[in-house]
C-alpha cells in the first residue's frame, strides 16, 4: 500500500434544507465529516451555534438533521472511507457514535471542504495526495479548537478572539508584542501561552493562515498573483512566490494551474 492509499473521498454535498422532514434510521456504510450552521435539534435541543460533526461508518443513525418550522440549515460535508478515516474518527471519540464539537469560526472549515469539493469535481488521480492533505489540516483545525476549550488560559488572554481574527485577515500586520502588553504578561509567557494554544508559534500561526488563503484566492477567482500577494500581507508577487514555494514546494502559478485540471 502507499502512503496516501488509506484514504477514499466518496462523496461532496453541500445542501440547504428548511424545517424538517421525516428521518428513518440508517445503518452508515461510511463516515460522514461536515459542519453545520443554522438552526438545528441536537439531542432535542434547538442550537443555532454552528458545529463540526463526525458520525462514523458501521452505526445505526438518524438519516438527516432536523430544523424548528421556518429555520434553516447549511450542512457542507465529505463521505470517506479508509484507515486513515478510520483514525482521525477514532482521535476524535466518535468510533461507537456520532459526536458534535461547536466552534467558534466556521472560516476555515468552509474553506477545506471547498477544497474537498474542488478537488472532487476534478476527479484526477493526481491530486488524490493533496485531497490527503486537505483531510489532515481539517484535522489540525479540529484539534486546535478543542485544545482552546481544555485551556481557559487562551480566554484570559482573548487568545480566541484574536486567532479568528488572524484566520480572517492573515495578511494584515499583527504586533505581538501589543498583545502581550494587553494582556499584562511578558512576551515569552505570553508566546508560550499561544504556542501551547494552537501548536506553534505565532508568526508560523499566520504563516500557516497566509498559506490557507493564498490557496484559496489562487483556485476559487480570477485575481492576479500581484493581488493575492497583496491581500496576503507581501509586498510583492516575488517575495510572496519565494514564500508559498518555501511551504508547499510549488509556484503560485504551478498550484493554481495543478487545482484548475
Amino acid at each position: 500500500m502507499g502512503y496516501f492509499d488509506d484514504f477514499q473521498l466518496l462523496n461532496v454535498t453541500k445542501v440547504r434544507m428548511y424545517g424538517s422532514f421525516d428521518t428513518k434510521v440508517l445503518h452508515t456504510r461510511c463516515h460522514y465529516l461536515g459542519i453545520i450552521q443554522g438552526t438545528v435539534f441536537v439531542n432535542g435541543i434547538a442550537e443555532n451555534r454552528p458545529f463540526v460533526y463526525l458520525t462514523p461508518r458501521n452505526i445505526d443513525t438518524l438519516s438527516g438533521w432536523v430544523s424548528p418550522p421556518n429555520a434553516f440549515r447549511d450542512n457542507f460535508y465529505i463521505e470517506c472511507l479508509g484507515e486513515r478515516a478510520d483514525r482521525f474518527f477514532a482521535a476524535f471519540d466518535a468510533l461507537d457514535s456520532w459526536r458534535h464539537i461547536f466552534v467558534k469560526d466556521t472560516a476555515p472549515y468552509l474553506a477545506k471542504l471547498e477544497e474537498f469539493r474542488q478537488l472532487f469535481s476534478l476527479g484526477n488521480p493526481l491530486h488524490h495526495h493533496r485531497i490527503i492533505l486537505c483531510f489532515e489540516e481539517f484535522a489540525a483545525l479540529l484539534e486546535a479548537e478543542l485544545h482552546q476549550e481544555k485551556h481557559p488560559e487562551t480566554h484570559r488572554f482573548k487568545l480566541d478572539e484574536l486567532l479568528t481574527a488572524i484566520n480572517r485577515n492573515p495578511g494584515k500586520k499583527w504586533n505581538f508584542s501589543a498583545e502581550a502588553r494587553r494582556a499584562g504578561v511578558t512576551m515569552r509567557h505570553w508566546t508560550r501561552v499561544f504556542s501551547k494554544s494552537t501548536g506553534m508559534p505565532p508568526h508560523r500561526f499566520v504563516n500557516f493562515c497566509r498559506i490557507r488563503l493564498a490557496k484559496e484566492l489562487l483556485t476559487s477567482g480570477n485575481l492576479s498573483i500581484k493581488e493575492i500577494s497583496e491581500k496576503c500581507g507581501f509586498e510583492g508577487a516575488s517575495e510572496f512566490s519565494r514564500f508559498f514555494r518555501k511551504n508547499t514546494s510549488l509556484t503560485p502559478g504551478e498550484y493554481r494551474r495543478s487545482r484548475m485540471g
